[in-house]
């Protein structure tokens, strides 16, 4: 019964919204009757002295009442916003029953809030849905970069793990990537200085004039390399007065300083 007088109290308000003078009207009458019905409260005997009209604060003060019975018995402990929202719905009502009532109340309410216009309550609800929708599509944009990101770094992960197969994934994967490119760099190291020792290598079978100067003064050796190709060139300089072993028992010293006085003369 609770939920049906609920029901026709929100149909008499919405009436009175769409029709200016629905107060003046039997159906609103005949309304405030069931109302009072279901609220436990006996209707009028038509027989009985007419009781004079509501006044307009009379008629607010009603619409706060109804407010306030239309909320669940656990809520009977009106809150500060319990209670701003039955003025609000008092006002409403009012707005429809007695125009300059309404419009002296707000220029009183306006007048202690300080201010000309007060934000309606469906402005505020639609600039909040915006704000809302601004904020989705600005986290739909940030998750799609997220995963463009997360997709860019499995493929990463990918490459790392074909590349360097000797470390087994498992445990933290940012830890794995970087293990494993220690290991290229490692490698690469280690390539590079094997090819610069081939290079140094093959570059020294011919021995440079500085190095021809160390073996003279006996502060080095020759390499193996470097003793066959200058015995080849010891025989040419000297007119192959010397053969390859003659050449080998003087030595390396000998061999270096028979070419450099050869270079000198």
């Amino acid at each position: 019964m609770k939920d049906l007088r609920n029901l026709l109290i929100d149909c008499r308000i919405e009436l009175r919204k769409a029709q200016r003078d629905f107060h003046k009207t039997e159906l609103c009458d005949r309304l405030d009757v069931a109302i009072q019905d279901l609220a436990g409260v006996r209707a009028p005997d038509p027989a009985a002295p007419k009781v004079a009209e509501k006044t307009p604060e009379a008629t607010a003060a009603a619409a706060v009442e109804s407010f306030h019975e239309a909320l669940p018995t656990g809520e009977k402990a009106q809150t500060a916003n319990q209670v701003a929202l039955a003025w609000q719905a008092a006002a409403r009502d009012l707005k429809f029953t007695d125009l300059p009532l309404y419009e002296a109340l707000s220029k009183k309410v306006m007048t202690k809030l300080g201010t000309k216009t007060v934000l309606d309550q469906t402005t505020e609800l639609r600039e909040l849905e915006q704000s809302l929708a601004a904020q989705k599509e600005q986290f739909e944009t940030l998750a799609g970069a997220k995963q463009a990101i997360v997709a860019q770094r499995d493929t990463l992960l990918g490459a790392l793990a074909t590349a360097v197969p000797q470390l087994n994934d498992g445990g933290d994967p940012i830890a794995v990537a970087l293990a494993r490119l220690e290991l290229l760099k490692s490698q690469s190291t280690k390539a590079v200085a094997a090819g610069v020792a081939q290079v140094v290598e093959a570059e020294s079978h011919v021995p440079t004039q500085q190095l021809l100067e160390q073996v003279s003064a006996g502060a080095r050796p020759l390499t193996r390399d470097q003793r066959e190709w200058c015995i080849g060139e010891a025989m040419v300089t000297s007119g192959f007065q010397y053969t390859p072993v003659e050449l080998i028992e003087q030595g390396d010293a000998y061999l270096a300083k028979l070419i450099l006085d050869a270079r000198r003369g």
